[in-house]
C-alpha cells in the first residue's frame, strides 16, 4: 500500500509517496492553477480493498473507513504516526465507518494516545460504537487520560404511534 502525503503552503504543493505494499492509492489532487481543482490541504490518503484513510495535518483529522486487522495494521500505524508528526494540537480520528478493528488496532490507538499525552495533546475518537467503547474499557485503555472517546449518536426514527387497545371507541 502507498500513502500519499500532500504538503502545501503559499504557492507550493509537494507530494510524497511511501510504498508500503503492492496495493494501490489514488493520487492527490493537482496543484491550484492546474485545471479547476482547488489547492489540496496538507494531508494523507490511503486506498486499499480493506481500508480507506483520508486525513489532514492542519487540523489533524483522520477518517477511517473499512477494517483494521493484521493485514492493514502497518498502514494504519504509519498513517497515525505521520499524522501526529506533521500536526499540532489534538488529533481527531473519525471511526464512524470503521467496520472492524482487532486488538492490534486498539493497541495502536492506545499507544498513539499515550504518545500524544507526552506532548500535552489528546487523541479524540469521534463516533465510537458502543462495542468499541466497551472493548477499550475492558482492557483498561479507556482510562488513558489523553484519550477521549465521543460516542456514536444512533439516529432512530420515532416509533409509530399505535392506538391503545384499552381506549374505548365512541
Amino acid at each position: 500500500m502507498q500513502i500519499d502525503l500532500v504538503r502545501s503552503g503559499p504557492g507550493k504543493v509537494e507530494r510524497e509517496e511511501i510504498d508500503m505494499t503492492e496495493q494501490t492509492v489514488e493520487g492527490a489532487p493537482e496543484p491550484a492553477g492546474a485545471g479547476t481543482r482547488p489547492a489540496p490541504r496538507a494531508g494523507l490518503r490511503v486506498r486499499s480493498a480493506q481500508l480507506r484513510l483520508d486525513g489532514t495535518f492542519e487540523p489533524p483529522h483522520l477518517v477511517v473507513d473499512g477494517e483494521i486487522d493484521m493485514s492493514t495494521l502497518p498502514t494504519f500505524d504509519e498513517a497515525l504516526a505521520r499524522l501526529v508528526a506533521h500536526s499540532r494540537g489534538d488529533v481527531w480520528v473519525d471511526v464512524e465507518m470503521l467496520d472492524f478493528i482487532d486488538v492490534g488496532g486498539l493497541r495502536a490507538l492506545a499507544a498513539t494516545a499515550c504518545r500524544l499525552g507526552l506532548q500535552d495533546r489528546r487523541l479524540v475518537l469521534r463516533s465510537v460504537a458502543p462495542h468499541l467503547a466497551k472493548l477499550m474499557d475492558l482492557v483498561g485503555w479507556s482510562q488513558i487520560s489523553s484519550l477521549l472517546m465521543l460516542a456514536r449518536v444512533e439516529r432512530r426514527s420515532p416509533a409509530p404511534r399505535v392506538a391503545s387497545p384499552c381506549r374505548s371507541a365512541g
